[in-house]
């Protein structure tokens, strides 16, 4: 199931998962902000929800909460999501509850107001596309949840935002003390000593009500007094355009979709040792999530694949505007006019035979996303690695 938002809007998609009792993963993206979201489902409950980008902060922000913010900055380098993980901060959740860092209430707590958070922002999407993919949901669910209730939560929430408009206009904009000396007079000790702590101008609204445990309305009205007295302010909303991770080395990142092993070693000991990153995919099930983590600059699919052909996979992701202009070649076995033909309808750009060599697989490389040389300046669509 995919499709337009302007279509089906976002509530009225939820709402269908739930009716349909599907099991699966759920991807939104809006071009307008570039921003990507990923609902897990089983037997219509949602089990989990995350934004593409900055799923560890987001963690962090909760552990907050429980003192055990430091979990996260002390186990970076192992938290690396890998290409096999949709959600790694999940699974690095229900890690802390394995290891008794945190019980199962405080990582069920972390998890509803994750979900809802993520529902808070799609509902009011009415432009951008989505993707259904039936496939296994996150595992160990911890918390499956009614999606009814859910919107039935945040769509109250929504009504009161909508209230504090045009004073305050997205959850990301971050509040700051404009009097210290006026706002310790009107507070408690112990409530001021907590303000001063989270409203400092680095922490965003949404932080900060991660922080408190609470909802961003609920916060945003709490201090909206003080905002019009001018002990607080908001900054601004930024307006710069939302970038996808970019990958630390600034390689062009190349990604295999084959369900060959030898096919994989191939691409990697060709591109790999010429500076290019590549991370390989053998399930075309699961491609979809992966693609959406590694954002690649160039798609190598293999045609005949288990589960899902090439032709069947391509046209899905050139649905997405993520991946519109995205180079995708695909690799087979056959050189007929006929797979020539398929491959461009589903959407392909360039098509190579195999079995092919180094020389043939570095210069149709080359020529769609330069050597890997000149990434010296990061591609817009550079990713981080994620293997």
């Amino acid at each position: 199931m995919q499709g337009k938002l302007h279509e089906m809007d976002a509530t009225s998609l939820l709402q269908l998962i739930e009716l349909g009792q599907r099991s699966g993963e759920l991807f939104l993206e809006t071009e307008q902000k570039n921003r990507f979201w990923i609902v897990s489902f089983e037997q219509g409950r949602c089990v989990y929800a995350a934004e593409t980008e900055g799923g560890f902060k987001r963690l962090k922000d909760y552990l907050q909460r429980f003192n055990l913010g430091h979990l996260v900055e002390g186990q970076h380098v192992s938290m690396e999501p890998s290409a096999d993980q949709t959600f790694p901060e999940h699974a690095f959740l229900i890690q802390l509850v394995d290891q008794r860092n945190l019980n199962e209430a405080q990582a069920k707590q972390i998890i509803q107001a994750m979900v809802e958070e993520v529902f808070f922002d799609i509902i009011g999407l009415n432009q951008g596309s989505f993707i259904f993919d039936d496939k296994t949901p996150v595992s160990t669910a911890l918390l499956p949840m009614e999606v009814g209730s859910i919107l039935k939560r945040v769509s109250a929430r929504m009504t009161e935002w909508q209230k504090l408009k045009p004073r305050v206009l997205s959850p990301e904009q971050r509040p700051f003390i404009s009097s210290q000396e006026l706002l310790q007079q009107k507070l408690p000790q112990a409530a001021y000593d907590q303000l001063v702590r989270w409203i400092n101008g680095t922490h965003s609204l949404r932080s900060i009500a991660r922080f408190l445990c609470r909802d961003v309305v609920t916060v945003t009205k709490a201090i909206m007094p003080y905002v019009e007295q001018g002990i607080l302010g908001i900054h601004d909303l930024e307006v710069s355009p939302r970038l996808m991770p970019s990958n630390t080395t600034g390689n062009r990142v190349v990604v295999c979709i084959d369900d060959s092993i030898v096919i994989q070693k191939s691409v990697e000991n060709f591109l790999g040792g010429r500076g290019y990153q590549v991370h390989t995919i053998a399930n075309p099930v699961k491609a979809i999530a992966d693609l959406y983590k590694l954002m690649p600059d160039l798609i190598l699919m293999d045609i005949a694949m288990p589960k899902m052909d090439g032709y069947e996979l391509c046209a899905m992701i050139r649905k997405s505007g993520a991946f519109h202009k995205t180079p995708v070649v695909m690799l087979t076995g056959k050189d007929g006019f006929i797979d020539r033909v398929r491959a461009r309808m589903a959407g392909a750009t360039e098509y190579l035979t195999k079995p092919f060599g180094e020389q043939d697989l570095l210069a149709i490389v080359d020529k769609y996303v330069g050597s890997a040389e000149d990434s010296t300046v990061s591609s817009p669509s550079s990713s981080v690695t994620l293997s």
